[in-house]
């Protein structure tokens, strides 16, 4: 954690402009709101800055809410970051941008404290989590609203409470956050009963692909960017995919794999943190959690998804023998 607390970071400047990652996800977007909210009844400036598509799902949490595209944002504000496990995240036209943002609030274990300023906390279910926790510890109100945005955060990247992650510290900010009125149920509804016909088509051609090795140990599966274009499917209908892969009996390490071009976006899951996805997903240029991490990479080899393989089932067999 920083030094300073977060209410103190937030009232320096007038104004800020708020990122989160590219493919933005239920926390990255909770956080971006909270914060925006948290420095609106501050009367402070705040904009959100638009790196991405956010999908048909959150793009319904953004109502009410003005983005403004990275191209276009004003590049003298103080940037936050949130969600963010390293910078290279925010996307090519932020980092043209800017050296160095004002603040990054995230909850990665390998964040490498990009930012003048950096609230991290790796223990934490979700960057939601940091934020709401800063907020309670440090007196701050807010209301349904924020409250509303944080518990989307916690929510989706708890995989609705169901990791280790999800602590009795935890529970308590949910506690709080529903003591400010939110209906919880409506926003588990708006996230995950919205499916299309679009995402089932998609999800039969990844289990479709779905392939265990390594003695049972490991299960991957891909979907090309020719099965987004035929079934019609957005990205964000991806959302959960990799879950499946680890749900297999016997299975310790999942993986998913999406091809778009040249670009091949990775998500690593595992039963027990000790399997260190975060490692794997290093050796890639990306990161995250001991259970949960990913990469994004640019490749033009035909057998990238061959050689991944071998890594991933090398990886868990290195750490199971030591």
């Amino acid at each position: 954690m920083d030094d300073r607390k977060l209410a103190t970071l937030l009232l320096e400047h007038h104004a800020y402009n708020v990122v989160g990652h590219i493919r933005p996800d239920g926390d990255c977007v909770g956080s971006q709101l909270a914060i925006f909210n948290i420095l609106k009844a501050k009367n402070i400036k705040c904009n959100i800055i638009k790196n991405d598509n956010y999908g048909s799902v959150l793009s319904q949490f953004l109502n009410g809410y003005t983005t403004v595209d990275d191209t276009q944002c004003n590049q003298t504000l103080p940037l936050i970051c949130v969600d963010c496990s390293d910078f290279q995240r925010v996307g090519m036209n932020i980092r043209k941008k800017y050296n160095k943002p004002y603040l990054n609030i995230d909850h990665h274990i390998s964040n490498d404290k990009f930012a003048n300023h950096n609230i991290i906390d790796s223990s934490a279910s979700s960057t939601a989590q940091v934020i709401a926790e800063a907020l309670l510890h440090e007196n701050v109100d807010f209301d349904k609203k924020t409250a509303e945005v944080l518990y989307l955060g916690i929510m989706t990247d708890s995989n609705r409470f169901a990791y280790d992650t999800t602590t009795l510290s935890t529970i308590r900010i949910v506690e709080a956050l529903v003591a400010k009125g939110i209906h919880v149920s409506e926003i588990f509804q708006k996230v995950y009963e919205r499916d299309t016909l679009q995402k089932y088509l998609l999800l039969e051609r990844f289990l479709r692909n779905l392939t265990v090795f390594q003695e049972g140990r490991c299960c991957t599966s891909f979907i090309t960017e020719k099965d987004f274009m035929e079934t019609k499917a957005e990205p964000f209908d991806t959302e959960g995919f990799v879950n499946y892969t680890r749900q297999i009996n016997g299975v310790m390490v999942g993986a998913f794999l999406e091809f778009h071009g040249t670009c091949v976006k990775c998500s690593l899951r595992s039963k027990n943190a000790t399997l260190r996805m975060d490692l794997l997903a290093k050796k890639f240029g990306g990161g995250g959690h001991p259970a949960a991490a990913g990469f994004n990479i640019e490749s033009n080899d035909p057998i990238f998804y061959s050689k991944f393989k071998s890594a991933l089932a090398e990886h868990v067999r290195n750490i199971l023998e030591s």
